[in-house]
């Protein structure tokens, strides 16, 4: 028998982690967690980004700041040192699952949403899609001339990818006394070493693809940008790239949080480099694979912004109408599935059996921009831009409201899920059985 559809024990009482039913986790063969089952062990992840408290961004400059809050940028440039708990990270992405781009945990699926974006990051998420063309008639070069008073040696361009280390030497800070063209110029490098090193990071964290030049070269259009719907097309698709799932993560499982300093304000670190909630600065990777694993229904927040979200600014909240939106969120080449409808208690809602996941073509979800410098994404993915153009005949409409799931709910998952992902959780989960049995045993005895 494929061990993807054994029982978490057969009759033998050997330990199986799941799927019972393979229908909804049909990748399960080719998936992490498989490894894990098997051998044990697995790196814990990393991810190079440049954050904006380091010595490695300019400082942000006061009088930038209204011109980052009109495009919506400046939540993410106040972004402060995140401790990442790379051990926490690295449990979580190996329980999410492509088939449905969900987190499958013990309590039920979850998902990070464009509410998720809109909350934690300030990003619009209600706009354009953010595609264009990842070519330039007149050469990337001469576009950089005309937004920066200078075009980058070669060594600094490599193809469509520039090295953001030519911003830092040619716009390294802003002066009190800059004229209105110098300040427009070094707000949009500050975009653009936001976009290469938080956003959209590449593998290194050092540079940024030349594409994302014409939606930041005029402050009208990039205001009239959905950008965290296109942030989480492409976390969806770079999910290894792990750091932006940490805040995530914290918000809604607090017994594997570092403990807050204490409401949020523009000048101070919500989490920092915080101890956890038994006083250690970093967590053990096992030791989180098996607190997923065991995860109960008390050790998750399904709705952590329920108390704070009159508090958020407005660009936190504006976007609300489309957090239920059910379609493609697109960012370039990539098109990925936002599928509320499986995670409807983030949303105060009771989980049902939820409709098929939508299954985009390999072809699609692999594609990549290698060997792709010419290509207009608006025309490649027209299909799915119109869809995301008329996203507001796809919000799933809140008729349920209540909290927990349906008893139909419970049973469809736990066939269709992988309940464990170390043989200690489920081998624990099995002595819990026996003792049950032996007990209720015993009382019909005495």
């Amino acid at each position: 028998m494929n061990e993807s559809t054994d029982d978490t024990y057969d009759d033998k009482f050997e330990l199986k982690p799941g799927p019972k039913d393979p229908s909804v986790l049909h990748l399960q063969a080719e998936h992490r967690s498989s490894i894990i089952w098997n051998v044990g062990g697995g790196d814990v992840l990393r991810s190079r980004v440049r954050n904006p408290s380091s010595n490695r961004f300019p400082s942000l400059h006061h009088r930038m700041v209204p011109l980052l809050r009109d495009v919506g940028f400046d939540g993410v440039a106040r972004l402060t040192g995140i401790y990442i708990d790379w051990s926490l990270v690295t449990a979580l992405v190996e329980r999410w699952r492509p088939e449905t781009h969900t987190f499958h945990l013990p309590v039920g699926e979850c998902t990070i949403t464009l509410q998720d974006v809109s909350v934690i990051l300030g990003l619009r998420v209600d706009g354009q899609a953010v595609t264009g063309s990842t070519d330039f008639k007149e050469g990337w070069s001469k576009l950089l001339e005309n937004m920066f008073g200078e075009a980058p040696e070669e060594k600094y361009l490599d193809g469509g990818r520039l090295k953001m280390s030519w911003l830092d030497k040619i716009l390294p800070e802003l002066s009190d006394n800059a004229n209105e063209d110098e300040l427009i110029r070094y707000t949009q490098s500050y975009m653009l070493r936001l976009i290469g090193g938080i956003l959209f990071t590449d593998h290194q964290g050092s540079e940024v693809h030349c594409m994302f030049l014409p939606l930041i070269q005029s402050f009208e259009r990039s205001r009239t940008l959905a950008w965290g719907a296109g942030v989480l097309a492409y976390l969806y698709r770079e999910l290894c790239k792990a750091c932006k799932v940490g805040l995530w993560a914290w918000t809604r499982l607090p017994t594997l949080a570092p403990v807050p300093r204490g409401p949020y304000s523009d000048n101070k670190e919500i989490w920092g480099d915080l101890p956890g909630p038994f006083g250690l600065s970093c967590h053990n990777v096992s030791v989180n694979r098996f607190s997923l694993d065991v995860l109960g229904p008390d050790h998750f927040i399904w709705l952590p912004y329920a108390d704070v979200l009159d508090d958020l600014s407005e660009i936190c909240q504006e976007g609300n109408a489309v957090w239920c939106y059910k379609g493609p969120i697109i960012c370039f080449y990539i098109v990925e599935p936002h599928e509320p409808d499986r995670c409807v208690r983030q949303f105060g809602m009771v989980q049902d059996i939820p409709s098929s996941a939508t299954v985009y073509s390999r072809c699609l979800h692999k594609m990549t921009l290698k060997g792709k410098t010419e290509t207009n994404w608006r025309d490649k993915h027209k299909e799915h831009i119109l869809c995301w153009d008329n996203r507001l005949q796809f919000v799933n409409v809140i008729n349920n409201v209540g909290a927990g799931v349906t008893t139909r709910y419970t049973e469809w998952y736990a066939n269709v899920t992988r309940p464990y992902h170390t043989r200690v959780a489920a081998a624990q989960s099995y002595a819990v059985i026996v003792i049950s049995i032996m007990c209720f045993s015993l009382s019909c005895m005495l």
